[in-house]
């Protein structure tokens, strides 16, 4: 929905990690495989603030398998603003493997009971698995209404439970299925961005990356023990250097403290790396595919820059980030141009999550938001922004630069090329409606390549209340990131999926948009 009252960004799916601890209990901090998922889980907290949780793996257990979750950040899931609780909990979920999830919801409920890791608790050793996942499953209706078919029941909604029954399926009947022929069976059927960690009570985990690569996925291996996480910051506490991406279509499995690197799906596959990832979602300290984020987002900024048509001087403009991903941009930009950077905009992090506050959303930005007016005053302020999706935030800021920091001026500058289709691989923005761009685009019979004018973009500007408006070009963002084009999804800028059911959805969404139809593609 244009007006909806959520967050202007775009949110993630979840983050996931994932342990393997090769020596004796003894070698290791208290806790085990939860020290370090711990640990991780907090490196990717950025990744998802709604609910976090874990698995650990114990063969001394009854329990081989245990789950814990619940709705919070990492640091109150945890309990780690109080000593004794959070000791107990790493004493009483040991274990030499685990599992574990940050997540944001982009499809299905809120409640707990759909926080990840998802366990399918079984009598059968190799049917009794838990496993958790980045991404989404754009063929998941499809996939549930065959799986009913077979007498699978659902209690959710989320394709994380689809995904669980389908992984279910496929694990052998009378025999163990091999990981890697279960994973292949998944990769046949399944349509959409899914890195997975899994763990069974076998005593085996995998790791692996959907066919297409959307998610990011990175590991190490050492003599001590084998991590895996969404992106190499959450690595960090650990290892300073052999951190690897997992390549689209390739699992790896430990078992017995062995280490197997195999393929799962046709190589033949293009590769479809997530730009987001780059652009808003990564933390700034981590690189993937051998990109940097910090230096790729300093780099947009740069583009920017040359792109730039104001006649600007460093006496009367500043530049000023909506904190706080968007930093590296502005000092780029500023650096280019020779103008000063200044925090025109302080951010209260103590505030609450505004996506999931609902109707007080407008209240939860003038909260989240101070002006800093010394920085600012009699200014043109050039405010720079990682990405427009809805533009509410966009909106309230620009007031508030306006009313409150007494500017002469606010012209926006985005260093993502304009939004102008929705995204159906883990990223929420599912609808025409509820994209600012779109909605000021012109109305095209196919969505591929539309591009705004400059008309277009004014239109933009006067609704966010800017003085100007200008973003990324396409040729810009390839540039900056330093990723082969082709690598690249870029769906939600361009149109063009690289999925058949990407394709058929973005059709089906375009109708519904035409239509003045309101919801989410998924709620179909």
């Amino acid at each position: 929905m244009a007006n909806s009252p959520r967050d202007d960004h775009p949110r993630e799916e979840c983050g996931i990690a994932a342990v393997y601890l090769k020596k004796d209990p003894s070698h290791y901090p208290e806790g085990g495989a939860l020290f370090f998922l711990q640990k991780m889980l907090l490196q990717l907290q950025h990744r998802g603030q709604l609910s976090a949780g874990f698995t650990v793996y114990d063969d001394t257990h009854p329990e081989l398998l245990r789950t814990y979750k619940a709705n919070g950040l990492v640091n109150e899931v945890f309990q780690l603003s109080d000593e004794e609780k959070a000791t107990k909990l790493l004493n009483d979920y040991t274990g030499k493997i685990g599992i574990g999830h940050v997540r944001y919801a982009t499809s299905g409920s809120e409640s707990c009971d759909v926080a990840q890791p998802f366990e399918r608790v079984h009598s059968r050793l190799w049917k009794w698995f838990s496993f958790a996942f980045n991404g989404n499953i754009a063929n998941a209706p499809e996939i549930r209404n065959e799986l009913k078919e077979n007498q699978y029941h659902f209690r959710t909604n989320t394709d994380t439970e689809v995904l669980m029954h389908l992984l279910a399926h496929h694990t052998g009947t009378e025999t163990p299925n091999t990981l890697e022929n279960m994973f292949t069976h998944v990769a046949e059927r399944a349509d959409g961005a899914y890195s997975i960690v899994y763990v069974n009570a076998h005593g085996e985990l995998c790791v692996m990356r959907d066919k297409h690569g959307f998610k990011p996925l990175v590991y190490v291996d050492t003599p001590d023990f084998f991590l895996a996480a969404s992106e190499s910051v959450a690595l960090h506490p650990f290892v300073k250097n052999g951190v690897t991406d997992l390549r689209a279509g390739e699992l790896i499995k430990l078992s017995q403290n062995k280490l197997i690197h195999s393929r799962f799906a046709p190589s033949t596959q293009k590769v479809s790396h997530c730009m987001f990832e780059w652009v808003y979602f990564a933390s700034a300290g981590s690189t993937m595919q051998n990109s940097n984020v910090y230096e790729a987002r300093w780099r947009l900024g740069e583009e920017l820059a040359r792109a730039e048509k104001l006649s600007t001087n460093p006496s009367d403009f500043v530049v000023v980030n909506i904190p706080d991903t968007s930093k590296p941009a502005a000092d780029g930009y500023a650096y280019t141009l020779k103008l000063p950077a200044k925090e025109g905009l302080l951010r209260n992090r103590y505030v609450g999550r505004t996506f999931i506050e609902g109707g007080k959303w407008q209240d939860k930005v003038k909260e989240k938001f101070t002006i800093n007016k010394s920085a600012i005053e009699g200014k043109n302020v050039i405010l720079v922004e990682d990405s427009i999706v809805r533009g509410n935030t966009m909106r309230e800021l620009v007031t508030k630069l306006k009313e409150e920091g007494h500017v002469l001026s606010v012209h926006a500058r985005i260093s993502c090329p304009p939004i102008l289709n929705p995204c159906f691989y883990g990223i929420d923005m599912t609808t025409f409606n509820e994209l600012i761009a779109a909605k000021h685009a012109a109305q095209e019979s196919t969505r591929e390549n539309v591009s705004l004018n400059a008309e277009e973009m004014g239109c933009i500007a006067k609704e966010l209340g800017a003085d100007s408006l200008h973003y990324q070009t396409m040729e810009g963002l390839y540039r900056a990131l330093r990723i082969d084009a082709q690598q690249l999804c870029t769906a939600c800028l361009t149109g063009k999926y690289p999925t058949p059911t990407g394709q058929s959805l973005v059709t089906e969404a375009w109708f519904r948009h035409q239509q003045k139809m309101h919801g989410r593609i998924y709620d179909r």
